[in-house]
């Protein structure tokens, strides 16, 4: 990938929609009035409270593949309803048997720097971290928008959010991704336990968490601190600072290997940097003084009543909604806890809640869900990107969620009230006009077959019908059918029945695919 991009983005997309009467589309409908509760870009704060939202329902599995995947895909929604939910939720569970081995051997081959050791990336560093970032954040996208694994890659950001690491911190670029690899996506649906003990003796945490130099004496609190608070109990689970200094305490000696070591990058535990009088941690005393003091911190953590409401409740804010009701969240707790953190089992009872199997549209869909939903969407029978994913960096850039680009140990935020500003909102709006790839040149680097989704449709109210059921897959209501069809007539100077001119079709195509793509429909699941 070239570090100076080949087009720009922002004036591809200006080119095609810097009319206003676009925008004023979504001040009318399209599924608005579902967000304008807490959504600033759709309501004033002098306005009243918005009547309750009027969208036709989605199907049932609609809703279930929306929210277990990174958008709905035409061929998987057609394998949901054929096989069902429940058959279809346990093939995503076992991801193991899914063959994903064309786009793996593509990213091996096209980013090659994803799959490095420390030791190889040690070498080239620090010329190559732009190479490291755009590549690590390509191999993402690619895997979010084309990989059959599509649950999988859910929990792989899940996981990535909860043991956030910043890839742009010092030497993060030459750890992470050995950190990606073999403790994210080893374990993310797996077992907690064996993510938090993997987690914990990744140098890219210890390094990005500063825990490479907590040492008898002079203890550094920053990893304890975050794995209490972030990585398992939660800030209200009950411990105390004095919990956060003894487990400081245990992970004493707990380091990396720095250069100009020839094992750079690899975990190492330092007995004579630690710590081995006794520590006391909620309510347990911990006294071997060697390696296990830390691993027993661990196992405590991860059999803690406090850490299974606390992912549960993650868990249930993920897949439900930014405030799931409690009984949904005991569920998936309880089935945490019986099964010694078993991933798979807790999300079996996730998916078995009536919350999941009868709610929808609660949730507003983080940056990383829209744009690969769009591509789903819009081109579901497309090659891998011509340009090894640059124009999906530079969107995702301006949408403001680039994979391992957050700074703080919390990861990116997982409700509306972040995403749904007004800011957010256009910038979304602008990029549904990647619907125009094929027609516009810099923008066409997935193949967009309007002429396919048409089946012959050629008057503006067949294109509207058409395309909504190629790329919204789901109902719209009357009035908003209309409000598309009406803005249409007005954009084209043609009836809603009026045949139109060869060639017509896809371009009117284009045009219905971005309020489709900006509505409230696409972006709530």
């Amino acid at each position: 990938m070239q570090k100076d991009p080949v087009f720009n983005l922002n004036t591809a997309l200006d080119s095609v929609h810097s009319r206003r009467d676009f925008m004023m589309l979504f001040g009318k409908g399209l599924g608005y009035a579902a967000l304008a509760s807490t959504l600033p870009a759709c309501s004033s704060s002098d306005d009243p409270a918005p009547p309750a939202p009027v969208i036709p329902a989605a199907s049932a599995e609609y809703t279930a593949l929306k929210r277990t995947s990174f958008g709905v895909h035409r061929d998987a929604l057609n394998s949901i309803k054929t096989i069902g939910i429940d058959a279809f939720l346990e093939q995503q569970l076992d991801y193991t048997n899914i063959d994903d081995g064309d786009l793996e051997a593509m990213i091996e081959a096209l980013f090659p720097l994803t799959q490095q050791t420390p030791a190889d990336l040690l070498a080239g560093f620090p010329e190559n971290i732009y190479g490291v970032a755009t590549q690590m954040t390509a191999a993402t996208q690619y895997r979010q928008i084309f990989s059959q694994r599509q649950l999988y890659e859910v929990m792989v950001e899940f996981w990535s959010d909860h043991f956030n690491i910043h890839l742009l911190n010092g030497l993060g670029p030459t750890l992470k991704p050995e950190d990606d690899l073999q403790v994210i996506r080893a374990h993310a649906l797996g077992n907690f336990r064996d993510l938090l003990h993997a987690s914990a003796k990744s140098p890219s945490m210890l390094f990005y968490l500063d825990n490479f130099f907590n040492i008898a004496g002079a203890p550094n609190e920053n990893y304890a601190r975050e794995l209490m608070e972030l990585h398992t109990l939660g800030v209200d689970g009950g411990y105390t600072e004095d919990d956060v200094k003894h487990v400081a305490r245990c992970f004493t000696g707990w380091t990396i290997s720095l250069p100009p070591a020839a094992n750079y990058g690899t975990f190492v535990f330092n007995a004579g940097a630690h710590d081995t009088d006794p520590k006391e941690v909620l309510g347990n005393t911990i006294s071997t003084g060697d390696i296990t003091d830390g691993q027993q911190v661990l196992d405590i953590l991860a059999a803690h009543p406090s850490t299974a409401q606390f992912i549960a409740t993650k868990l249930c804010r993920r897949f439900i909604s930014d405030t799931p009701e409690s009984a949904a969240i005991d569920a998936v707790a309880a089935a945490f806890t019986q099964s010694g953190g078993d991933i798979r089992d807790t999300l079996r009872a996730l998916f078995a809640t009536d919350a999941f199997r009868s709610t929808s549209d609660l949730k507003f869909t983080r940056p990383s869900e829209y744009l690969s939903g769009v591509v789903r969407a819009l081109a579901p029978d497309t090659a891998y990107p011509t340009d090894n994913g640059q124009l999906l960096f530079f969107a995702q850039s301006i949408l403001g969620q680039l994979p391992f680009y957050w700074p703080t140990p919390d990861g990116y935020p997982d409700r509306q009230s972040y995403w749904a500003s007004t800011g957010g909102m256009l910038n979304r709006w602008r990029l549904s006009f990647l619907s125009f790839a094929g027609i516009i040149p810099e923008i066409g680097v997935i193949d967009v077959d309007y002429t396919a989704m048409l089946n012959g449709a050629n008057t503006l109210a067949g294109v509207v019908d058409a395309i909504t059921d190629g790329v919204l897959m789901r109902p719209l209501s009357t009035d908003d059918r209309q409000l598309i069809l009406d803005w249409l007539i007005q954009e084209q100077g043609v009836d809603a029945d009026t045949r139109l001119s060869t060639g017509v079709p896809e371009q009117v195509s284009a045009l219905a695919a971005a309020v489709l793509l900006s509505s409230a429909y696409f972006q709530l699941r």
